[in-house]
């Protein structure tokens, strides 16, 4: 079985204008490289429309994956850009993906995305996501002007810890804002603080090149940090964001020693990382060789002289996010069945 913990998806009135202002700029260093914003979204990134999240069910049919939670981000309110919120906002956002839940049970999950600047709402839409709506946890995103660490955000983990749900919090690059907010540091506190909670660092600090090796030095002593793996694949597979130059064609046996420490530093080993691919933000071939990968683990490891057990398998690929999130296990079963 595999398991994706962290993906999106999307519609266009999900997104506000800065957000796909800075998709345009980072991608073409021009503003907007097909006129309209509208344009640009129709043609750079037609992946990202998906209404009811219909084109993604195909693909994890395509790749094997049992089922997804998305992991909502609250683009809005980010610093610096004040006012310039999605046409939806963000209750309504948070509500669509869960109607979608509700319709794809036991194939897509929701967590709830809501920033803490926005204080006391902020609170208020994750108890009404959780207690009405059906959402599994909650996604903060730093790097649009907060640290996980900031007392602000305290106020949304006293609320995970009495719904029972678990914290995702982005780590590594910032990607469209800073990354200073996002570094992995800032979740050691509040996860020494709320020892109750469970906290996933989505990216684990990101992969090769990146800050997976702070993560780990973080979550070292800290039993209830879990690395998730969303993202990493790019750095991994040929395709994607490295890889095509130098020594290797891929990166993967440099994957596999990094998987390697990761288990041999974390308290909890294996135990303490979970799969994860966040979609759409790289071609679906990278994500096809990245869920076999997993789904072959230790087959892949074993030619690089490393030795994975199954079950440490099954735990990264959905054992731990089952048990994090608490999903039902046979819902998800009879799903695969229909």
């Amino acid at each position: 079985m595999l398991i994706d913990a962290h993906m999106h998806v999307w519609t266009r009135e999900m997104m506000p204008n800065w957000f796909l202002r800075s998709m345009a700029w980072r991608e073409a260093r021009k503003e907007l490289p097909f006129g309209t914003i509208e344009e640009w979204f129709q043609k750079a990134r037609p992946q990202y429309y998906d209404p009811g999240a219909e084109k993604w069910l195909k693909i994890m049919e395509d790749c094997g994956i049992d089922a997804s939670i998305n992991v909502t981000n609250d683009l809005g309110s980010a610093e610096g850009f004040a006012g310039d919120e999605a046409p939806l906002s963000i209750e309504e956002i948070n509500r669509e993906y869960c109607r979608w839940a509700e319709r794809h049970k036991g194939k897509f999950y929701t967590f709830i995305g809501v920033n803490p600047l926005r204080g006391k709402a902020a609170v208020e839409l994750l108890e009404k996501g959780v207690k009405e709506w059906g959402a599994l946890g909650l996604k903060l995103l730093p790097h649009t002007g907060f640290y996980p660490n900031d007392r602000i955000c305290y106020p949304l983990y006293e609320k995970c810890v009495e719904l029972g749900v678990p914290v995702s919090i982005h780590t590594g690059a910032g990607i469209f804002r800073y990354s200073k907010y996002a570094h992995p540091v800032h979740m050691e506190e509040p996860a020494l603080d709320f020892r109750e909670l469970e906290f996933i660092a989505a990216h684990a600090g990101a992969g090769i090149g990146e800050l997976w090796q702070e993560m780990c030095t973080v979550a070292r002593y800290i039993p209830n940090i879990n690395l998730e793996l969303g993202q990493v694949a790019p750095t991994v597979i040929r395709g994607g964001f490295r890889g095509n130059k130098g020594k290797y064609k891929d990166h993967i046996p440099q994957f596999i020693d990094m998987l390697d420490i990761m288990r041999n530093t974390l308290i909890g080993g294996c135990a303490n990382i979970i799969f994860g691919t966040d979609m759409p933000t790289y071609p679906g071939e990278v994500l096809k060789e990245w869920c076999d990968l997993f789904k072959n683990l230790p087959a892949v490891a074993a030619r690089y002289g490393y030795d994975f057990s199954q079950e440490e398998t099954d735990l990264m690929c959905y054992k731990n996010i089952v048990r994090i999130v608490k999903l039902d296990l046979e819902e998800i079963k009879r799903a695969a069945k229909k």
